[in-house]
Parts: C-alpha cells; structure tokens; sequence
C-alpha cells in the first residue's frame, strides 16, 4: 500500500507530459530547398571555374541526391500539403537529371492524381509551360487539360488555360484566341487575365506574314521616322535589352 502515492505520482506526471510533437514538414521541405539552392549555386560556381572539359566533368550535379532526399520527404509527408510541395521538387529535380523523364512523369502523375485540390497546382501549371523538352508535349498537354478540367481553385485553373494558350500560339490560332478570351471574361482578376491582351495583340499582328504594327522611333541623329516610312523596302528591325 505505501507504493500506491509513488505510482499515483507516476501516473499523474505521465497524463501532464506533452505527446510528441508532430513534425514540422512545411520546415523540412523549406529548409532542404534552401540546402538544394546552395548546392546548386555552388556548382554553378565550379562549372564557370572549370577550364577544360574534362575538369567539367567531374563536378557532380547535386540535382540527383536532392531528388531522393525530396522523394523521400514527400513519401513521409505524403497527404499533406507539404507533401505535395516536396512532391513537387521531385518534379522539378527530376527534370534536371539527365535520362530521367519517366521519374519526372511519374512524380507529375501524383501530382495530378493525390493534389489536384492544392492551391500549388497553379505553380504546376506555369511550371509546365517549359516541361515539353523533358517529358513531352502530348504528357504537358494532357496535364494541363487535367488542371484546367479538374482543380477547383481559380487561379490553378486560369495558369493552365494560360499556359495551353501560350503553347497553341503556333499550332493553333484559334484554340489560343479561345483561351486568352476565356481568361478575360472569367478570370480577370488573375494576373494571366492582365497579360491576355498583348497575346492577343500578338495573335492580331505579330504572327508570321502579319503586316507589322506601325511605330515611330529616333536615329542615332535624332531624326524621328516611322517604319511605314519604309514600306515596300528590304527592312531588318532588331530589338534588343538589358533584363
């Protein structure tokens, strides 16, 4: 009976302990990112460094270790909206090891199939306008199409109908004027409704065998001139910037 108090106490002190915290994955995922950036950067660094070919070489791209430490980070975090964003990098990274387009397909499939709900699907979406070279036009197309067709936030939505548009700009006219106008009138308050008329402008008057648009400019004498002031002339027009 005189151990009854000591268990007591025991039992007391075991029911006001704090359960184990659950893990932070928004953490884990922004700080291997951070890690990743590095490690990019730094071999960025040593390919500008590098002299000779086979110097080049033999610095290791760090793109395919990141992949399977987000692989993994995105199998424990798997459900979550975390999960999805180291899902992903999976993505991204995958895209970046040479040979490796199934696992970049793969890991898109997911994507689309467990986080179609995401608010990260518009960064999917925008991510996929240059994704063709690595995993396929028809595999970004249906992708798109997915999106577009399935997720439920508006912004996810208007990225991909954006993103389908830009690509249909040389293929199909029509189809790409049918998606800027459709952003117009039933996204304009996203940032792709704000960029659709100059595709527009550009779909009008900047395809090939478009008379082009008149505009005035100033020589090198500061003399002012037109470039219809031109018209029926051999005329190159070379624009170019700093960005």
């Amino acid at each position: 009976m005189k151990s009854l108090p000591v268990l007591f106490s025991f039992a007391l002190l075991c029911g006001f302990q704090d359960p184990a915290a659950a893990p932070d994955f928004a953490a884990e995922v922004k700080a291997l990112r951070t890690e990743y950036q590095k490690a990019e950067q730094e071999y960025y660094k040593l390919l500008r460094a590098a002299k000779t070919p086979a110097e080049r070489n033999e610095i290791k791209n760090p793109a395919a270790d990141y992949l399977a430490r987000f692989r993994e980070l995105a199998d424990k975090a798997k459900g979550t909206e975390s999960g999805g964003a180291a899902q992903f990098e999976v993505f991204l990274l995958a895209q970046k090891v040479p040979k490796n387009s199934e696992d970049a397909r793969k890991a898109l499939a997911t994507l689309l199939d467990k986080y179609i709900e995401s608010p990260l699907m518009e960064r999917v979406a925008t991510s996929l306008r240059s994704a063709a070279y690595n995993i396929g036009e028809e595999s970004c197309r249906t992708a798109l199409e997915t999106i577009r067709d399935k997720a439920p936030e508006a912004k996810a939505k208007a990225a991909a109908i954006f993103t389908l548009a830009l690509q249909n700009m040389a293929k199909d006219e029509a189809a790409a004027r049918t998606g800027l106008i459709r952003l117009k009138k039933e996204f304009e308050d996203t940032k792709y409704a704000s960029q659709a008329d100059a595709y527009l402008f550009e779909l009008d008057n900047l395809q090939v065998g478009k008379v082009a648009p008149d505009f005035e400019a100033t020589d090198e004498k500061g003399v002012k001139f037109k470039l219809s002031d031109f018209r029926g002339k051999v005329t190159v027009i070379d624009f170019w910037g700093f960005w």
